[in-house]
């Protein structure tokens, strides 16, 4: 049988309507080849009987010439029907009609020779008839090939009583074993009919499997989750690319758990301990994405290997600082409305004592300290409100080196004060997507701080600006370094919190705003000191595609 449902229709799969089977018979070929072997052997055991001196007189007892050439013919008929020949002739309905025919006709002569029905050698009629039965697709054929079978069987049967060497009883026995031949013929044809139904659907069954598992690893490596299999000593192997890339590992080898993320490996001991597991966002590195892993044991018991399911928190986390940011704009402007009003008072009035004729001169330094610090609670509020006016994202995919370069010539030209920007492009232009405005934003302010901690620490006006890929993690840097002396140690958990500042003159709220912008977009931004111990700030975009 030769079945191909290898390009089963996957809309017909998901559907749930199988098509119907296609039935054919059994692998002609591999039967044709048993028939054929049958018939060599039966052919060497005919013509041994003549040669061996023992058993001669038993089979030639009427007419040794009749049996020589029935044995011969099914002996020499089958050696070369093993070749060639043999796989033409079984390629074709009339070919192998036309042998089991010959085969009946060389019986018809054996057994004619051997004494007729009562010989033995007419039961080897039931062998050619189950063999046509199988080998023929259409079932007249294989009735025909029986109807010639029982013909020769009565034919043989009546010339014998013709010839005075039989009695009539000879027709009773000829009768039963046409009947026989006629009984297995039809036995035989429903049994290959249904084994060939039931090998049509085993086929089916099997190209539905095989088209499932394809279409299942084609829904696995292509979704965005990853799915990792672990055991229970915590070695893993990454099941698709999508956990590949969000945990930067690679998916031929297998890693242990600890080595990818401390915070993953302890969250599976809690779970797999029998913990009630709490879904805490971890990454892998410290300026990547955030991830949540769910676990789910392969079976009831949960001794056996464990499934990770790693989902990017990335989206989460914007959809959140939506949230945030939509709730501190309806916040910021009740705040900004009710303070504007009194402040603007507060600092009209106290411009007006210091240009007072009798006000001395303590008077009038403390009329400063009011102005100026009714400036600097305007200036809160000002950047309060340019946090809460934050709108949603429009992110542009651009090439990140020639999209720098003119930020900085532009960022360069408005300066009013000397400064000097250092650029290393090392990206490739590669490119990346995000807001234009919002990455503008973003590293105005960073250049804003870098410049002014390298003069006051340094007494130079320079920074430096790097980009460079990590291909592994999908990630492109824009790393701003400074020349000063850096966060304290101290300061560093508290370094992106609102209000927090080490400044005088600073609120507190351009790097809160920077590291909104960057998450709102996808993006991230760390205090990282590079390898010579610089004070750095880097921006971290994902990868769009390579130019």
């Amino acid at each position: 049988m030769d079945t191909d449902n290898s390009h089963l229709d996957t809309r017909s799969l998901l559907s749930g309507k199988p098509q119907p089977p296609v039935l054919e018979r059994p692998d002609g070929g591999r039967l044709f080849v048993v028939y054929n072997g049958y018939r060599t052997l039966l052919g060497v055991c005919l013509v041994a009987l003549l040669i061996i001196p023992a058993a001669r007189d038993l089979v030639s007892s009427f007419d040794r010439t009749l049996f020589t050439i029935g044995a011969s013919a099914l002996l020499f008929s089958a050696i070369p029907l093993a070749g060639k020949l043999g796989q033409l002739m079984r390629a074709s309905t009339t070919g192998i009609f036309g042998l089991l025919i010959a085969d009946i006709t060389a019986l018809t002569l054996v057994t004619s020779a051997s004494g007729g029905i009562l010989s033995g050698f007419s039961v080897l009629y039931l062998v050619t008839v189950a063999a046509a039965a199988v080998l023929l697709n259409i079932r007249i054929l294989a009735t025909l090939v029986a109807a010639i079978a029982v013909i020769a069987v009565l034919f043989d049967a009546s010339w014998m009583v013709s010839r005075g060497e039989a009695d009539l009883g000879m027709l009773l026995p000829a009768g039963i074993l046409g009947s026989l031949l006629f009984a297995v013929s039809l036995l035989v044809q429903t049994m290959a009919s249904r084994l060939a139904l039931a090998e049509a659907q085993a086929d089916e069954a099997e190209s539905r499997a095989q088209a499932l598992q394809q279409l299942n690893q084609q829904i696995i490596s292509h979704m965005q989750t990853g799915i990792l299999l672990v055991n229970s000593q915590g070695y893993v192997s990454p099941v698709n690319t999508a956990a590949q890339r969000l945990l930067n590992i690679d998916i031929a080898g297998v890693s242990h758990l600890g080595s990818i993320s401390p915070e993953l490996a302890h969250q599976f001991t809690d779970w797999y301990q029998g913990a009630k597991h709490q879904i805490h966002p971890f990454r892998v590195i410290s300026d990547g994405p955030a991830m949540v892993a769910n676990f789910v044991a392969i079976d009831e018991q949960g001794a056996s290997d464990t499934l990770i399911f790693i989902e990017d928190y990335t989206p989460v986390t914007q959809f959140a600082q939506s949230l945030k940011l939509n709730s501190l704009s309806k916040l910021t402007a009740s705040i900004a409305h009710e303070i504007r009003n009194p402040l603007a008072a507060i600092s009209h009035a106290a411009q007006l004592l210091h240009e007072s004729k009798t006000i001395d001169k303590a008077d009038s330094i403390l009329c400063d300290i009011l102005v100026s610090n009714s400036q600097r609670v305007s200036d809160i509020i000002d950047n309060v409100t340019e946090v809460s006016r934050r709108q949603a994202p429009k992110p542009v995919v651009f090439k990140i080196d020639d999209w720098l370069n003119s930020f900085l010539a532009e960022y360069e030209s408005l300066r009013t004060d000397e400064c000097q920007i250092e650029r290393l492009p090392q990206a490739d232009n590669a490119m990346v997507a995000m807001d234009p405005q919002h990455l503008k934003r973003v590293l105005t302010n960073l250049l804003d701080n870098g410049l002014r901690h390298s003069k006051e620490d340094s007494n130079r006006s320079v920074v430096r600006v790097e980009t460079s890929l990590e291909q592994s993690a999908g990630l492109a840097h824009i790393t701003v370094v400074d020349y000063g002396f850096g966060v304290a140690e101290s300061n560093l958990s508290r370094l992106f919190e609102p209000f927090f500042t080490t400044s005088s003159q600073g609120s507190g709220l351009g790097l809160y705003l920077c590291k909104e912008l960057c998450e709102i977009n996808g993006a991230g931004l760390i205090y990282q000191p590079t390898r010579n111990d610089e004070s750095a700030f880097r921006v971290s975009l994902k990868l769009e595609e390579i130019a």
